[in-house]
């Protein structure tokens, strides 16, 4: 005899956690939920969603449980070894001031207000401002180097389930560096949907370098929606790591609003068993004479799955601008799966623009070199991949944190390739 199972209603089953949750006192969370249930969870219809069955997903697994933010829980003095840095804490979704280290006094932390939601946003994005209690903005002032970098990290420990909705945005005033980096750490064997929601708004002249580490636990549930808006004369560095994880979605939307920016995209998926990494990005130029730069690779192995989605607008204004895309791939079996659209869509005529993806095995002829010289096959092959996957690491300025990325892409092809 068989058993059905009902499917879940889950956009009634979220109203019903937002009201629970008491966040219908608040107008912008009950607006964007209200934009939330009009848009709809997304399903393989949407374009946007076509490979990545997050619904289906969140579906099987997704609670509601009502977590206590204030357990004191065991968190490292250090989020990466050797590295000294400002802390924005994160415990099980909730603002943790008492697991916050601020070391550089020219860093201001403070809860901040919402902006009424936008219709047109990101499904998942409305869900985080519908969820969202607080958020938590990060202001550097203008001719300001931030010594230390700024450490956001995600922190999960809970017999439950946990729901979690972290909103934060960052502003960097003019002729200011700084450097963000973002990492989850899970305790034992909770799991988690998280849920983030950031911006960042680069002032003119100013430098800011942001790494996304992503190699929590092996039923990690993400998505991440970022935006980052950078002014005249300005470089920002964004790297994105995937590791680990049962399904990560990554939106990254870089606004090159002014002359002069340098705007550099750098990703690397390297999955293995079942694990779905789907990054999106979008790269707007406004405004003539700037640059970016964007790279993609990833290394997929078992069941995994790989999906970018990479887009270029260069608006009509936006004369002599230079813009690079390139995402390359490497299937190691007949299981694994990449799916890869690079677009430009281009309204100036007097602009150097190139995109292209592949897709492919490890280069035999190459390998061929490398046994003719003595090495054996295993060794030849983590060599080989260890090349691709590095070159995501060589403009990295903070050695820190590039030594320790190195680290996780070598324990990663020893552990799982």
């Amino acid at each position: 005899m068989s058993t059905v199972t009902e499917k879940r209603n889950l956009e009634q089953e979220l109203q019903e956690a937002f009201y629970k949750r008491g966040l219908d006192k608040y107008l912008s969370n009950e607006l964007a939920l209200e934009a939330f249930i009009k848009k709809g969870l997304p399903s393989s219809k949407n374009e946007e969603y076509k490979f990545t069955p997050i619904t289906r997903i969140l579906e099987k697994s997704l609670g509601f449980g009502i977590i206590d933010t204030n357990q004191r829980i065991s968190i490292p003095s250090q989020v990466i070894p050797d590295l000294k840095c400002n802390v924005i804490a994160f415990l099980n979704g909730k603002f943790s001031p008492q697991q916050s280290t601020i070391l550089d006094n020219d860093l201001e932390l403070q809860t901040g207000s919402d902006e009424a939601p936008s219709p047109d946003s990101d499904p998942f994005d409305l869900l985080n401002q519908a969820f969202a209690s607080e958020i938590i903005q990060i202001t550097i002032a203008s001719r300001k180097a931030i010594e230390h970098p700024i450490a956001i990290v995600y922190y999960f420990d809970s017999s439950e389930f946990v729901f979690s909705n972290p909103r934060w945005r960052c502003k960097v005033g003019s002729q200011s560096t700084a450097s963000l980096v973002e990492y989850v750490q899970c305790a034992g064997e909770t799991k988690y949907f998280n849920n983030k929601q950031s911006s960042i708004e680069i002032g003119e002249n100013s430098h800011v370098e942001f790494t996304v580490i992503q190699n929590g636990s092996k039923t990690d549930l993400q998505t991440n929606n970022t935006r980052i808006h950078v002014s005249s004369n300005s470089t920002v560095s964004c790297f994105t790591f995937t590791f680990e994880g049962q399904l990560i979605r990554n939106n990254l939307s870089v606004i090159v609003d002014g002359q002069g920016i340098d705007a550099n995209l750098h990703g690397l998926y390297l999955i293995s068993n079942n694990t779905i990494a789907d990054n999106h990005t979008v790269v707007d130029h406004r405004k003539p004479n700037s640059n970016s730069n964007e790279l993609y690779k990833g290394v997929m192995d078992g069941k995994s799955k790989g999906v970018f989605n990479g887009k270029i607008y260069v608006r009509p204004q936006a004369q002599k601008t230079n813009a690079f895309q390139s995402n390359r791939n490497i299937l190691l079996s007949e299981s694994a799966t990449v799916n890869t659209k690079p677009q430009l869509e281009i309204w100036a005529d007097d602009v150097k623009c190139s995109h292209g993806c592949t897709t492919g095995q490890l280069d035999e002829e190459a390998m061929f070199y490398l046994r003719s010289r003595g090495i054996s096959k295993e060794m030849a092959r983590g060599m080989m991949l260890y090349a691709f996957a590095a070159q995501t690491l060589s403009s990295m300025k903070n050695e820190t944190i590039r030594n320790y990325v190195d680290g996780l892409i070598s324990e990663e092809l020893q552990k799982n390739f």
